[in-house]
This record gives structure tokens, sequence and C-alpha cells, in this order.
């Protein structure tokens, strides 16, 4: 029974299975005669781009090369930046009792930002000036002792000059004196001493509470209340919008003729219809010694506050003068890798020809070299042009790829019909426009379309004019 079943499995999918292919065949033959006669058109076949045949045929437009005056001006890019920014942090370790600022929210100068823990720092503070205290007591004690020795020096100083006091007495009080006039110098500089641990202290009471350093706007707010910050971590970012700055690279070429001071034009990419003045305020003496680009930097009021940093920013240096130079149209400007160039027309193929670029000033870019006035490149189009193709101009008549109209004299173009039927609307007296009398002479115009759709030895005007 199995084998049975698969015999019979066999002998219906056999059939089902040829089926399938010849109908895939048929498909594939119908989409194959679809596609050839664009393939023949654009091989230069009838109605096709070219006489000649191979290659692709694009349609184009052209352009002409001409000479015009630029005006001398630099295009720069760059991102903005605030003029300042600075983070703000403590100099000294501890916990976060209060900070003061948000994001986004403008500080003056000298404003409070956030204050830390002092307690400790109070006490001993306190204990600082305990200590002073005791040492100014000191201070009043040695000053007692030492009146007292130099009294006692005065009285035994004048026994001695009576005889009644040995020497060695004397110098025995006077030794007093000197002890008690050393030890109240010492009072002195022990009250210095502590007058400046308590100085220090008060120091580092005052950085307990952290200060903005600039005027300007909060841009990030980095800790909370309760925080444990360490000396050097960054509680806040504080910059000043106003003016920001573009650092703007230029080329070798383009820096030497940048002057401070210039009057620039600058564009947002985000912020479009909108336009900014600025002015160059310093140039980099030194350039980067792999890709030869120099800083520019770039000064810009914002007084509305739109401008944000890091905002990409297309800037416009007018050199104030102008000259005489070649112009190209931009859009015949194309790219093989980082070489630009444009594409002309030689035998009805287009030809990639590199030139070198200057000044882009609107529609017009020039030409330093490579091409000159009057040329005739590839306008419209040439981003879709390899080299080698193929190529028809649109727009005039007579150029390949165009069918052929009735003439004058009722002959069609490459859609001549057969000659027994042209020799019947020659002969018939109501004819066609352009038609012919019996033995009346061909026109001239018409006898090389008759010619070609006849056989070699066949003369229709002959017979009918011997009828």
């Amino acid at each position: 029974m199995p084998k049975r079943r698969a015999v019979k499995f066999l002998f219906i999918a056999i059939p089902l299975i040829a089926l399938a292919g010849f109908i895939g065949f048929r498909v594939f033959k119908a989409v194959k005669s679809k596609e050839q006669p664009a393939a023949t058109a654009g091989r230069g076949g009838p109605g096709g781009g070219g006489p000649g045949g191979g290659g692709r045929t694009q349609p184009v437009q052209t352009d002409v090369v001409t000479s015009g005056k630029v005006s001398e001006k630099v295009e720069l890019t760059g991102s903005l930046r605030a003029k300042e920014q600075v983070e703000v942090s403590p100099k000294m370790a501890g916990r976060l009792v209060r900070i003061l600022v948000d994001t986004g929210q403008p500080v003056a100068r000298g404003a409070l930002i956030a204050e830390i823990e002092d307690d400790e720092i109070l006490q001993q503070v306190e204990r600082s000036k305990a200590s002073i205290a005791v040492v100014e007591a000191t201070i009043a004690q040695r000053e007692a002792e030492l009146g007292n020795a130099k009294a006692e020096l005065e009285r035994k100083k004048q026994l001695i000059e009576a005889g009644l006091l040995s020497r060695i007495e004397f110098d025995t009080l006077e030794m007093r004196r000197r002890v008690a006039q050393s030890q109240l110098e010492l009072a002195h500089a022990q009250k210095r001493q502590s007058e400046a641990e308590q100085r220090e202290l008060n120091i580092r009471q005052s950085q307990t509470r952290i200060y903005s350093p600039i005027a300007g706007v909060v841009a990030r707010r980095l800790m909370d209340t309760g925080a444990m910050v360490n000396s050097g971590t960054p509680l806040a970012t504080i910059i000043s919008v106003s003016p920001m700055i573009i650092d703007a690279k230029a080329s070798e070429r383009d820096i030497s003729r940048v002057r401070r001071g210039l009057p620039v034009s600058v564009t947002v990419d985000s912020l479009p219809g909108q336009r900014f003045t600025g002015r160059v305020m310093r140039i980099s003496p030194l350039l980067d010694a792999q890709t030869r680009n120099g800083l520019v930097e770039i000064e810009i009021p914002n007084r509305d506050g739109m401008l944000k940093g890091e905002m990409f920013a297309r800037v416009e240096l007018d050199l104030g003068s102008t000259r005489e130079t070649t112009l190209l149209p931009r859009d015949a400007l194309v790219y093989r890798g980082e070489q630009p160039g444009v594409y002309v027309i030689e035998s009805e193929k287009a030809k990639f020809v590199a030139v070198q670029t200057g000044l882009t000033q609107e529609d017009k870019v020039e030409v330093v070299s490579g091409l000159k006035a009057g040329d005739t490149v590839i306008g419209r189009g040439s981003n879709l042009v390899k080299d080698g193709d193929r190529v028809r101009v649109m727009g005039k008549p007579g150029q390949p790829g165009q069918q052929g109209q009735p003439g004058p004299q009722g002959q069609q173009g490459q859609q001549g019909g057969p000659p027994q039927q042209q020799a019947e609307n020659q002969g018939s007296p109501g004819g066609k426009p352009g038609g012919r009398q019996a033995g009346q002479p061909a026109p001239p115009s018409s006898q090389p379309s008759q010619q070609a759709n006849q056989q070699p030895g066949d003369k229709p005007w002959q017979k009918k004019s011997s009828q």
C-alpha cells in the first residue's frame, strides 16, 4: 500500500512540476521581450540616443563657463561656545547642607551657590579664641614679672654704687630681668601663633560657603543637598552666554587674508531665517601641523539668549574687495572622490575634466584652473553621468533619440510604408498633400526617402507615366 501511494503521488507531482516550469519559462520570456526594446533604445537602436550604439544614454542640459567678478569672501564653519565657562567646586570636603541654584538660573558674580556643614570648624574657632585669651593672660603675667625685675634691679643698682651690695648679687638680678623679658616675648609669639590659627580656621569656615566666580547662567547642577563632596568635586557649571564665541578653522590660504576686527555674518542651522553679526577677535599665529588650518575666534553678541553652546554655525567674512575670474555654474560641479571636476561632451560622450575651485558665490563657483570662459559643460544631470556615458542634450531638436516628423511632401521619417502603398498614394488624383500627379517629376527632397523604401530597379513613376 505505501508503494502504491508513492507511485500515485509521483504521477500527480511530475505533471504539476512540469506545468509550473513551463509557466515560469513563458513569464521569463515575456519579461525579457519587454525589456529588450528599452535596452535597444539605450544602445542607439531605433529611437535611441546614439547612432553608434554601446553604453547607456543620459539626458542632460549644458551650461557655459563665463567670466565675472567675485567678492572676496571667506566661508568658515564652527561650533558656538560660551566665552567663559567655570565649574564651581569646593576647596574642602564635607556634607552639602544647602545648594541654592538650579539649571538655567541666572547668577551674579559673587552670589552664594552652596554651603557645606561647618559645625566642627566652628568648635575649632571657639577653641582658638580660648587659646588666645590664655596667651593674653600669660602676657600680662610676664609683663608684671618683668616690671618687678626691672624695679628690683634699679634698687640694687643704687646699693652697688654705695658699695653695700656685691657684684654677684647684681648680676643675678640682671639675669632674672632678662628671663622675664624673654618669657614676655615668648608669650607674645604664642599669641601671634594662636591668632594665625584662628585666621586659618576663619578661612576654612568661609570656604564652607561656595560663591559664583562669574556672572552668567547655571548650565548644569551636578550635586544635591546632603551629598558628601571632596575638595575639587564639581557642584555646578556656570557659563557666560553673552557674547558667544565661534572657534572656526580657516585654511592656510584663507587665514592669511583674515584680519582682526573684520565684521562677519553668521547663520545657525538650528535657527533658520535668523542672521547674526559679529567680529573677528583673535587669530591664532600657529597652524595645525596635520591639516594646515588655523583657529579664528569670532565673538557674537547674544543679548536675547537665542544662541546656545555647541550649535553649528556658518560664518561668512567679507574681505571688502572684488576681482575678475572664471565662473562655473554650481550645478555643473561634481566630485570624483575628493577631486572636483566637470563633465564635457566629446563625440556625444561625457568626459570628466578635473578643475581647481576657489570661492563660492550664490549659484556660481570660481574656477582657478582647468576651464576657461566660453567652455561648454554638462550642467543639470551631471550627477547622474559617468565617464564615457553617451549623453543626449535636452531641448535641442535634431539630436539623436528623437523620432522623425512628417515631411512637407508627405513622406514619413523612419516610419515609411511599403513601396506599393507609396506608389498608389503618389498616383492617386486626390492623394495626400505633397503627392504628385502622373507624369510629374519626383521632387528632389522626396527621392531619397522613396528610394530607401523601394527595391533596386523599381521605378513606379515611370510605369505610371507609360500607362
